[in-house]
């Protein structure tokens, strides 16, 4: 790879990160709280900006860099993740009159510090400007940067380990990179699969999320031709599965990332979401009687034939594999941390000492990477004791060990599969071991069990790829992540003073806040019992000897892939996986790896603007509704 790292972040980038902030943010929220954001909702702003950033570049004659789109393509996946923040203060406003918090007797025990009164002047006005919001409003900025500085400081100790030194793979890095290259570089080879994968992501998405919309608008009858988020065939094998999650997710997204998964780590995912949620949710049915034990017994009571995947796939994590979901995804972490124990001094070593290549990539020394994980724990932690000092040192072990553990197995995850891995209810594990039921103030207090140090590895590993210093991503996420917060405080005030939230206005708040107010009066009552502590160590020792087994005897097994346990989306991703080797066969290794990628890049344009256009319709649709004549 050529060492002539180039800037990204320049006077054309930033004005699309703030057309970003400015223009998709609103959207973001407006359709969040219309029908709820889809996952490839993301897709919407990078598309969105970078096709419009590149086009007019083309039309001007200053053409945007690769450099500069990857600088666009990844701070408009920050507005997309970060348009919500402020959310979750309207939220806990919510708490305080819910239904289900008053009726498990947590209502009126809130913080202050957490939202204000319901009789305040701030939530009778329905404002943010009031001195009532001033607390939570500090409590959550400081956390944020905490976190922030941590996720900077342990993703570059991560670029080091997985990238510099054991450079893994990362999977689904090169379609990031080619989905940039396409569109600033218009090959002719890329760009014909991509703009047909384009118009065909397009007209499959809008069949999924657009035309229930433009039908609901037009006749007032919402027509469903694809359903979503899968196809649902649970009911169908109950019969002779009971218990069973049989379904297959229709987002196209899902089945093409199965073209880049590994197929180790493919069969694996499939191997593992069986595993549990077919023929382990079935014997725990089978087996429920006969063994009288009382997490069969209650899994027994809360299935039935006609039930769904949603409510199945719920009750099932809870009645059965929260703790060994848990106790798996530690073993992955420790199988991983073990693995990456020997690059460790190398890795330090070399930040110690930056050589030349290092610093053109705008890499920093370790001492001024430890002084940012130093200030952001500190920052965190100490906020988080302020608010609650009896766990005090279980707000230490969340500000220093669980991020780095959990950033560990997450980049390792992305590194390997291109997935997310992580620990799951590390939180609620110990929230609910060491607090009385109905204390609510832990559960309240901002505490980091996890990492986005791993995803930004990811990025970095994408920067790399088209030669971009990766500073500049630093730089450019120090910019945008101020105005996306900004630009959601402003337009979320401007939602807010239009319509009470939750409302008729915002019809998804209806359904889904008071469902979120349930889960959260469930877990602060002990009205979920989850965790069994043997159940999650013992599934760890056996994860980790697993792993260790398979990598001492060179075993094709993938620890990362089995942990990732997705279903119904592991079968999309498995077919997908199927389709691509036929294809594969078909086209030849080669020629197959050169236009994969601008087929996908081209996929997830098209379900970007066909959610883009979903949006339009139902802005227009909403805005016709609620007019006075």
């Amino acid at each position: 790879m050529s060492e002539g790292y180039k800037p990204g972040l320049t006077t054309v980038s930033l004005l699309a990160i703030a057309y970003a902030a400015v223009v998709v943010t609103p959207v973001i929220i407006y359709m969040s709280f219309l029908t709820g954001l889809p996952d490839p909702a993301r897709f919407i702003p990078v598309f969105i900006s970078l096709l419009l950033f590149t086009e007019v570049g083309r039309l001007t004659g200053r053409y945007v860099t690769k450099q500069e789109a990857y600088i666009i393509y990844f701070m408009s996946q920050i507005v997309a993740f970060d348009a919500l923040y402020w959310v979750g203060l309207l939220m806990n406003v919510y708490y305080r009159e819910a239904p289900y918090t008053k009726l498990f007797g947590i209502a009126d025990k809130i913080p202050t510090w957490a939202a204000p009164q319901l009789d305040s002047w701030a939530v009778r006005m329905r404002t943010f400007f009031a001195s009532e919001w001033a607390l939570p409003v500090l409590i959550s900025l400081i956390s944020t940067v905490g976190s922030l500085l941590m996720d900077i400081g342990l993703s570059f100790v991560f670029i080091q380990l997985f990238i510099e030194q054991e450079n893994l793979p990362f999977p689904v890095a090169p379609i990031d990179a080619q989905a940039i290259e396409v569109l600033t570089e218009r090959e002719p080879e890329r760009m014909i699969p991509f703009a047909i994968a384009a118009v065909i992501g397009f007209f499959y998405e809008f069949a999924v999320y657009g035309f229930p919309q433009l039908t609901e608008a037009m006749i007032g009858t919402r027509i469903q031709l694809i359903p979503y988020p899968w196809v649902d065939l649970t009911e169908y094998f109950s019969g002779v599965l009971p218990g069973a999650l049989v379904g297959v997710a229709t987002d196209i997204s899902t089945f093409a990332v199965g073209w880049l998964i590994p197929w180790d780590s493919m069969v694996w995912i499939f191997i593992g979401s069986l595993t549990f949620f077919v023929v382990g949710n079935t014997l725990g049915i089978l087996l429920a009687d006969a063994t009288k034990n009382p997490m069969l017994l209650r899994w027994k009571a809360d299935w039935t034939p006609v039930a769904k995947i949603d409510w199945l796939w719920q009750r099932s994590v809870y009645d059965l594999w929260a703790s060994p979901f848990i106790g798996l995804s530690l073993g992955v972490g420790l199988f991983s941390l073990i693995v990456s124990l020997r690059y460790f001094k190398p890795a330090f070593a070399s930040m110690l000492n930056l050589s030349e290549a290092a610093k053109r990539k705008g890499y920093l020394p370790l001492g001024f990477v430890a002084a940012m994980i130093a200030a952001g724990a500190v920052m965190g932690a100490a906020v988080a004791i302020w608010l609650y000092p009896h766990l005090w040192w279980f707000w230490l072990l969340s500000w220093t060990i669980f991020p780095f553990i959990q950033g560990v197995l997450l980049a390792r995850s992305y590194g390997e599969v291109g997935l997310g891995v992580q620990i799951p209810y590390v939180r609620e594990a110990f929230l609910i071991a060491f607090t009385k039921p109905g204390e609510i103030e832990p559960w309240m207090v901002p505490a980091k069990v996890s990492t986005g140090a791993g995803i930004i590895t990811h990025r970095i590993k994408v920067a790399m790829m088209l030669e971009t210093r990766p500073l500049d991503y630093f730089k450019a996420y120090a910019i945008t992540l101020p105005l996306v917060l900004l630009f959601s405080f402003i337009y979320l005030q401007f939602f807010w003073s239009m319509a009470p939230i939750p409302s008729a206005a915002y019809p998804w708040t209806v359904i889904s806040w008071p469902i979120a107010s349930l889960n959260f009066s469930l877990w602060v009552s002990r009205s979920i019992e989850v965790f069994k502590p043997d159940l999650i160590l013992g599934s760890a020792a056996v994860m980790l000897a697993a792993s260790l087994v398979a990598r001492r005897l060179d075993l094709p097994f993938s620890p990362i892939g089995f942990a990732a346990l997705t279903p119904p989306y592991a079968i999309n991703y498995f077919l997908g996986a199927v389709v691509g080797r036929l294809l594969e066969r078909r086209l030849g290794r080669g020629r197959w790896e050169r236009v994969r990628g601008a087929i996908i890049a081209g996929l997830f344009c098209g379900v970007g603007l066909a959610l883009a256009l979903t949006i339009v319709i139902l802005m227009i649709s909403k805005s016709v509704w609620i007019l006075p004549f």
